[in-house]
């Protein structure tokens, strides 16, 4: 999921969901027990009270009190990952359960909308330790998944090489996706944008491993919209799946396609316009890899929902949903729901959390159970 895909997903009113946090109750019930879990991003340590003394800088550089914490998926046993004033986002945990990739900027500062230089990818053991960097840039490198044998990870990055200066001075937005091996090396560049043009949001297929899915916006215009498309894992023989004005969908941007474990069916959000406040509002739907039956599975009209994964299993996903109570007051949550997206179930108890990545199912050999693709 990469911060471009999700970046009005992140944003949705962060300040304003921050005094939100502070001026009401933060804690809501969770759901039933088991023992997957997950990994995702919460405030839920980060200095609310006016009396801390970072009180203050939270609210001017509230992303740096982002951490990443995992639980159970009936919300129980949350355990603290980390402990910084850096901000980790988009946490995936690798096939054999071992280590989590995630993007990270060492100085976040003001409200950050994910495309900054300074963004890195960096690897850490699944306990939090032993955080290392893997990429080391000037410029952007972010939006990071595994392949199926966590050999390799697929990336997006600013082929610009931009500055703040470069961005401030409007020079167009060049962004690419990337691979590279699981220690950092042999980087190597799967799409070439001209000026102005975006590949992003890139995810592998674990049931077919040849295959990654991407978004892509030909112009870098505002609004994005972004096109499904598909290719090789070597970047070879791109292909338009869904287009974001289809006539069966009628979004204004597609955005965060991923596979389900057995590479039949394509999950994704697509932003479908905005409230009566000027919120955007997101809804996820499904369609299979070739690119037929789309079906909308959320149920939520008036709410944004977005950042969605299956389980490793593929009965389950988690996904986001920011409620706004009106134009000021909002909330994001974590939720579960079967993979057609019945028996929705909150998992958050607390008010601003969200971006979850689901831990691998371990089977007897302490390697991961993933269905065979028929893709």
């Amino acid at each position: 999921m990469s911060h471009i895909g999700r970046d009005n997903m992140k944003k949705i009113g962060m300040l304003i969901i921050i005094f939100s946090i502070i001026l009401t109750g933060m804690f809501s019930g969770c759901v039933e027990k088991t023992d997957q879990r997950i990994i995702f991003e919460s405030l839920r340590d980060a200095p609310l009270s006016p009396g801390d003394p970072d009180h203050r800088d939270f609210l001017d550089n509230m992303h740096k009190y982002l951490e990443l914490y995992t639980m159970n998926i009936d919300g129980s046993d949350i355990q603290r990952l980390t402990n910084n004033k850096y901000y980790e986002s988009q946490a995936d945990i690798s096939p054999d359960g071992t280590k989590i990739v995630y993007s990270i900027h060492h100085s976040p500062e003001g409200i950050m909308d994910g495309i900054e230089p300074g963004w890195e990818i960096a690897i850490m053991d699944i306990d939090g330790k032993n955080i290392t960097n893997l990429t080391n840039n000037t410029w952007m490198d972010t939006g990071t998944h595994w392949n199926h044998d966590g050999t390799k990870i697929v990336y997006l990055s600013d082929t610009a090489h931009r500055t703040l200066e470069d961005i401030e001075n409007y020079v167009p937005i060049q962004l690419d996706v990337y691979t590279m091996n699981a220690d950092g090396n042999d980087v190597t560049q799967l799409t070439f944008a001209e000026p102005g043009e975006i590949y992003s949001d890139p995810s592998f297929s674990f049931a077919a491993p040849s295959k990654i899915l991407y978004i892509h916006d030909d112009d870098g215009a505002t609004p994005q919209n972004y096109d499904l498309y598909m290719m090789d894992a070597d970047g070879n023989n791109k292909e338009l799946i869904l287009r974001h004005d289809d006539q069966d969908l009628q979004a204004m941007a597609i955005n965060d396609p991923m596979f389900s474990p057995d590479g039949n069916t394509i999950i994704f959000e697509a932003k479908m316009g905005e409230d009566e406040w000027g919120h955007e509002i997101y809804h996820i739907f499904t369609i299979d890899a070739y690119g037929e039956n789309l079906t909308k599975i959320t149920q939520g009209d008036e709410v944004s929902e977005g950042l969605q994964q299956f389980s490793p299993d593929g009965t389950k996903m988690t996904f986001d949903r920011v409620i706004w109570n009106n134009a000021t007051d909002g909330i994001r949550k974590i939720w579960l729901a079967n993979a057609d997206g019945s028996e929705e179930k909150c998992l958050s108890s607390f008010r601003y959390e969200g971006c979850a990545s689901w831990f691998p199912i371990m089977g007897s050999a302490d390697k991961v159970n993933f269905p065979k693709s028929n893709f």
